[in-house]
């Protein structure tokens, strides 16, 4: 059967499924000759990596540099036109934490954890896995795959893929989770690392149970929970109360704090940062449509930014491009 390039369809259809092998993955998948792809893959320091402030707190970002993003969306594309459960709200379109905590309004009981340091905990052996028993590549292709995705043999925190990514590497903790919620009648959704349950069974006990799924496959967890129905419950950045969701009030105080950080990024830093500071706004606006202010603006200023990386870039290249003329650079952007 012919492997499709619009979605959404099932895993079977993605153009990956069954890879096995790495010439066809560089030309058909890529577009690029598999010489050039095993050079990008062994390649060290792919990634930039520095520190941002998020929530008042620093966070390190692992971002891929210009070529191995590329490759990193055309990744993103062929993962995000698969198929996904309806319990998750990261890595795809429509969603966000907003709609996360909107699948939980009401006056229901609700409990609720995050995973500890879930990106760092996603190794190259979980996303190889992922590559060679769910997607059934071949040893060899699952190997190349994992290798151009992981940063220090971890999920980066600053890629396009990462979201999307990590969820399949560890979909079978996901996917046992949410059957031990239906078992119990309860709801459940999943926002990069935060996993909510409400219904009537989202119980202490239930939420125990959950833990020890999480445990079981190699995960930690913090920040678990449990709230009444008649409780107000801070759910993913938004507060619910009743069938009302509201952005948290110290949601855009961080925001404003972490706008205010970027003064002191360099331009590719700050380009990144701008992104994700521009997602978390746009989802604010779908419960609180001052944030439409916020977003225009941080447009405006990764436009700005992007200009002043674009000239950074063009000096560094003409640079390169003088010295080592004779022959063809990794950095040479694939066609696509």
């Amino acid at each position: 059967m012919a492997k499709s390039e619009s979605g959404p369809y099932p895993l079977h259809q993605s153009q990956l499924y069954m890879a096995v092998s790495r010439k066809k993955l560089a030309a058909e998948v890529f577009n690029v000759d598999l010489q050039w792809l095993e050079r990008l893959a062994h390649q060290e320091r792919n990634f930039r990596i520095f520190e941002i402030t998020q929530n008042g707190k620093p966070r390190r970002v692992e971002v891929p540099k210009a070529v191995l993003e590329r490759v990193h969306r055309r990744l993103f594309t062929l993962l995000e036109r698969i198929e996904k459960p309806d319990y998750l709200h990261s890595g795809r379109s429509g969603r966000s934490y907003v709609t996360n905590a909107k699948a939980h309004a009401g006056a229901v009981p609700l409990a609720k954890l995050d995973l500890k340091k879930f990106y760092p905990s996603v190794d190259g052996a979980r996303v190889a896995r992922f590559f060679g028993d769910r997607l059934r590549c071949s040893p060899d292709v699952a190997g190349l795959l994992t290798r151009l995705c992981v940063c220090d043999n971890h999920i980066p925190t600053g890629s396009c893929v990462s979201q999307l990514l990590a969820y399949y590497a560890a979909a079978p903790m996901f996917d046992e989770l949410h059957e031990l919620a239906l078992a119990h009648g309860v709801r459940m959704t999943c926002y990069v690392d935060d996993l909510t349950f409400s219904g009537v069974g989202a119980t202490p006990a239930f939420l125990w149970k959950a833990k020890q799924v999480v445990d079981r496959h190699g995960f930690r967890y913090h920040k678990d929970r449990v709230y009444r129905g008649d409780q107000a419950k801070a759910v993913t950045g938004t507060m619910i109360r009743g069938d009302h969701v509201t952005v948290l009030s110290g949601r855009e105080h961080d925001l404003a704090r972490d706008i205010n950080a970027l003064g002191g990024m360099d331009s590719k830093g700050r380009i990144a940062a701008i992104d994700s500071l521009i997602g978390r706004a746009v989802a604010a606006t779908q419960i609180d449509r001052r944030f439409l202010a916020r977003v225009r603006r941080l447009k405006f200023a990764r436009a700005q930014s992007r200009i002043e990386y674009e000239r950074e870039i063009d000096v560094a290249w003409r640079r390169r491009l003088e010295i080592a003329r004779s022959r063809k650079p990794i950095d040479e952007a694939p066609p696509w």
